[in-house]
């Protein structure tokens, strides 16, 4: 007999991040996806209406005619996956996380909170164990988990199983594609033939991010790990598909 499936819900449907969730929902082993919600000029259009589908996967028939909600806790499901815009997230998930929903945020906005699990399951899922301090010093009865930076992500999955050889340094030069941008992102004139070598905000969130990342849980604080990273970012013409390259400094 199959587990039954956990209801979900995506906030920022409507934008690029919030169509690459729906998209990876889209017939889930363990979520149905049954609530949608954006700004507050898609509230109350149907979400094939109110998104213009950018994503080279074909959008999911199945939530095609859900009505896109406004972006408020009312009716929620208790689980929400968000796709909002760093502008607007640190509000709006802030009021699911106080009224007993679990936020499973793409932003920025708390990833750096000391009591905020900035989370790879592969390498960290003990930072998990920051969300009851997290209740307790803001008053919650739900949770925010962040996910970091598309490119720490890659450096943090490549590098964490050499910790036991005592890293030292990382210098990384990341290739990033321009859907990393969002949409309508950069101008095809800025970007064919071009490379371009800066990515505003992009190096210190991977300088900063890994350190929490691969960093040690000791009273319910996160101690940063003591390596140096050292980051050089760039936008270059393909779609989709970053590269990352990594020079790796060890104690022994």
């Amino acid at each position: 007999m199959g587990l039954k499936r956990i209801d979900v819900g995506v906030l920022g449907a409507t934008g690029m991040v919030g169509q690459e969730f729906v998209s990876q929902l889209d017939s889930h082993p363990w979520f149905n996806l049954v609530w949608l919600a954006a700004s507050q000029r898609s509230e109350g259009i149907s979400y094939k209406d109110a998104a213009k589908w950018h994503l080279l996967t074909p959008r999911p028939n199945a939530i095609s005619d859900l009505i896109v909600n406004a972006a408020v806790p009312d009716r929620a499901p208790k689980l929400i996956f968000s796709g909002l815009d760093a502008s607007v997230a640190k509000k709006i998930e802030a009021e699911f996380a106080n009224v007993g929903h679990t936020i499973i945020s793409n932003a920025r906005n708390y990833r750096m909170e000391s009591d905020v699990p900035l989370l790879v399951p592969e390498i960290n899922p003990e930072h998990l164990a920051l969300l009851p301090r997290q209740a307790t010093e803001r008053g919650w009865s739900g949770q925010i988990v962040t996910n970091p930076n598309c490119s720490t992500i890659i450096l943090a999955l490549a590098i964490a199983p050499l910790r036991p050889f005592g890293i030292k340094s990382v210098n990384v030069t990341t290739l990033q594609a321009v859907s990393g941008a969002g949409y309508p992102g950069l101008s095809s004139f800025d970007m064919i033939g071009n490379v371009i070598p800066f990515i505003d905000g992009e190096e210190e969130k991977i300088e900063t991010e890994t350190q929490k990342i691969l960093g040690s849980l000791k009273d319910e604080k996160v101690e940063p790990c003591p390596v140096t990273v050292s980051a050089h970012t760039t936008r270059v013409g393909v779609i989709h598909g970053h590269t990352l390259m990594i020079s790796v400094g060890l104690q022994t």
